[in-house]
């Protein structure tokens, strides 16, 4: 059974990025076929952990959400060499300020044909064979970001300890989340408090706690490395673990 998780947060600064890929490169450990969409349209940083901007990118999520080309054209291989059957492909969003903008200036109508577009590109994913879709999206409540909500099968919430991402995580919660019925998970990143009983493997808002990852500070200064390949025993990546097992339970 092909599972689709959205990757969201209310703010930014979460982490959310780098914990979408590292979970993406876990699952193709296990032998799964895996496929990652860059969906923070407004904030793209997912192609700065696979090349150095270098490489030609025929196409981008952009040209899938606009109708303009079709999920095939738009997914690459990421060329991160598992050594085992798994494997991860991924599509870009386009880091340029006039595509930004133009972004800002959509109707309502382009919007739900780009949910269209996402879910005719999920459906032919995984008639294509892919088991996991990932889909890294921006934080809080921009159109492409709930799009990607709509579209999955599991929201993974990435929770920062600040009252401000408390009161606006609460409010998606109430005002997205459960209006589009939705399976939710919860993962305290950065957590500063000490772990018990009402933290990890608690609930909140009405969905579990699965994970809290502490404040670990070499992870900002390996910012762009992908953990759970390069140092599988770190705090972060048996996190990291933990979290992909905890969602099989889930679903």
């Amino acid at each position: 059974m092909a599972l689709t998780i959205a990757v969201h947060s209310a703010k930014g600064g979460t982490g959310k990025t780098s914990i979408a890929v590292n979970l993406a490169i876990a699952y193709a450990l296990d032998g799964r076929k895996v496929c990652l969409l860059d969906m923070d349209l407004r904030g793209p940083t997912l192609r700065t952990f696979f090349d150095d901007g270098s490489s030609e990118v025929p196409f981008w999520v952009n040209d899938l959400l606009s109708g303009k080309k079709g999920i095939n054209e738009v997914v690459m291989d990421t060329g991160v060499d598992l050594g085992m059957a798994g494997k991860v492909s991924v599509a870009y969003s386009k880091a340029d300020i006039f595509e930004i903008r133009e972004l800002a200036s959509k109707d309502r109508k382009w919007q739900s044909n780009a949910l269209k577009n996402i879910i005719t590109g999920k459906k032919e994913l995984i008639r294509n064979g892919t088991e996991v879709i990932i889909l890294d999206t921006g934080p809080g409540v921009e159109y492409e970001s709930i799009n990607a909500v709509a579209a999955c099968d599991l929201v993974l919430i990435v929770h920062s300890s600040t009252k401000a991402c408390s009161e606006c995580t609460e409010q998606l919660v109430n005002g997205v989340y459960k209006s589009l019925n939705k399976k939710c998970a919860i993962v305290d990143n950065m957590h500063h408090c000490s772990l018990d009983d009402d933290t990890l493997d608690g609930m909140r808002y009405g969905f579990p706690v699965i994970a809290a990852i502490p404040c670990i500070c070499d992870i900002a200064k390996r910012s762009g490395e992908i953990l759970v390949l390069s140092d599988r025993e770190h705090e972060f990546s048996r996190a990291i673990c933990d979290i992909k097992d905890k969602l099989g339970r889930i679903l």
